[in-house]
């Protein structure tokens, strides 16, 4: 077996060159005393010079690791088998102790200081994800990568690092454009739009967000157009390469190299390692900074005729706003410091309050509802728990789950003002489905091919909506327009081609997750 390896090594030293393993130069000798060390083992001499299985295994790292992880894959489910067919899934109830051990993944040093973060830098765990915009299976990681952000808010962080594959026709341009909207601060937005667009993305895409996202359309053009955005993803990606990547996605966790879509507990696994070696239980709560020396939880509930319907939170603080109504008029986002009605402004915000300052003093404006039970938190793209169970399981608790959203859409306030303008037109495209459902047909998408408001939503021809949050929709009832202009986030079942589908929406100016 270890001749096979060997040869192994060899094959793909000599494919690499002798420069790229740092073959030792000629007249170079090791002593007697490295020699007896495994790592020192001579694995060849060429004309004198000698090259150690150090040598070899620092260029093969990634590689030898999957072979590894290949190889204990294979053992434990040859010993599963095993176990199953002598013991009958345990009907015996003997004890069975697993003792196979699964290999420890490579640690790799990555340069993340000059990429787009979301999160906060302070935070002890990093995820750097390697993946291009057009892949079906960086599309299908998404979910799993935000419930990590969300499970582990505060303690972890996300970082993206492009590399588009050769067949991915669209990668290149769409990783370019992600990074022209990064100028205008909106680089998130993109990401996600793109992944829920993926693989229908083309070149009306990147048109269509620029007024989705309510990008400045010139600026981003001349960007577009410019070197400097493409040369970074081929600089992303020639890193990859250089690491010995091929394919996408991959995850790093602080380091740890993790190839291939996973599940979230194998991902989840060595987020919670990395946080119990810092001394961090993983199930406490990240306490933001202003929590750690404030506390305002006792201050007086304002009688000021204000509504907080959602706060978004940043690390960075003049980042951080609130979503508020002013008495009767439409809600919009306030920034810390800003002034809501004479004589009073937004002091500072938690993440169930915020904190007002008026000619009364310091006081109190809680979100909507008894502990904001049924208040859209922005800042986490979630439900309160009882609404996400409803939206979740339609048919009661304990009933099948939905599938997870496969993205979030952010919807710009003034874009999608202007598209509701034609709501008649729009309403025209629902056509009553085969499927019924509280006595009603569902809907059906008919003749929305080149239509920008629906394109925008991600829906194409003939998808069939089912449920807007917690109610369905059909011929009796359609609760898009109003979710549309409430303020809050939108959560829309559908099915495509006899599949589940779900997506979220966030309307509003700027996205949770942002760059410090």
């Amino acid at each position: 077996m270890w001749q096979l390896k060997l040869l192994l090594r060899l094959i793909i030293l000599f494919s690499l060159g002798c420069v790229a393993v740092g073959c030792m130069e000629k007249g170079e000798e090791i002593t007697s005393k490295q020699m007896q060390s495994s790592s020192y083992e001579a694995a060849a001499r060429i004309d004198g010079r000698v090259i150690t299985l150090q040598e070899l295994d620092s260029t093969l790292e990634l590689a030898l690791y999957d072979i590894a992880e290949q190889e204990y894959e294979l053992r434990l489910n040859k010993l599963n088998a095993w176990i199953d067919k002598k013991d009958g899934n345990n009907a015996s109830g003997k004890k069975i102790e697993i003792l196979l051990t699964a290999p420890e993944p490579p640690r790799i040093t990555l340069p993340t200081a000059n990429q787009n973060l979301r999160g906060s830098r302070e935070a002890p765990v990093t995820l750097a994800v390697f993946c291009s915009f057009q892949s079906p299976h960086c599309k299908a990681i998404q979910p799993v990568i935000r419930r990590l952000m969300s499970t582990y808010k505060g303690w972890v962080s996300q970082v993206h690092f492009d590399f588009p594959l050769k067949f991915h026709r669209e990668g290149l341009r769409a990783g370019t454009a992600a990074r022209c909207a990064a100028d205008q601060g909106r680089f998130w937005e993109y990401h996600d739009a793109l992944y829920v667009l993926t693989p229908e993305i083309n070149g009306d895409t990147y048109s269509q967000l620029i007024g989705q996202l309510q990008l400045d359309a010139q600026k981003f053009e001349m960007c577009l157009s410019s070197d400097t955005p493409k040369a970074s993803v081929l600089e992303n990606r020639d890193w990859a390469l250089g690491l010995g990547l091929k394919n996408v996605p991959v995850v790093f966790i602080n380091g740890f190299y993790l190839k291939g879509p996973r599940k979230f507990e194998q991902y989840a696994y060595w987020i919670e390692k990395e946080l119990r070696s810092m001394g961090i239980n993983p199930k406490e709560t990240y306490v933001w900074k202003d929590d750690e020396t404030i506390d305002d939880r006792d201050l007086p509930i304002t009688g000021l005729s204000l509504t907080l319907l959602g706060v978004s939170e940043s690390s960075v603080k003049s980042k951080s706003k609130a979503l508020i109504q002013v008495k009767e008029a439409a809600a919009k986002y306030f920034n810390v410091g800003q002034e809501l009605i004479a004589g009073a402004s937004l002091l500072r915000l938690h993440s169930s309050y915020a904190v007002i300052e008026s000619k009364a003093g310091l006081e109190k404006l809680p979100l909507k509802g008894k502990g904001g039970t049924d208040v859209l938190q922005t800042h986490s793209y979630e439900q309160n728990a009882e609404l996400k169970r409803r939206i979740e399981q339609p048919l009661g608790p304990g009933s099948r789950q939905l599938i997870a959203s496969s993205g979030v859409l952010t919807l710009g306030q003034s874009w999608l003002s202007k598209q509701l303008e034609q709501r008649e037109v729009l309403e025209a495209k629902f056509i009553e489905a085969e499927l019924e459902v509280e006595g009603h047909h569902l809907m059906r998408l008919e003749g929305i091919t080149n239509n920008e408001f629906f394109t925008a939503l991600g829906f194409q021809e003939n998808d069939v909506l089912m449920r807007v949050n917690d109610s369905w929709v059909h011929s009796g009832q359609n609760n898009l327009w109003d979710a549309l202009t409430s303020g809050q986030i939108i959560d829309v079942a559908f099915m495509r081609k006899g599949l589940p589908q779900r997506i979220q929406y966030v309307v509003e100016e700027q996205g949770y997750f942002e760059k410090d």
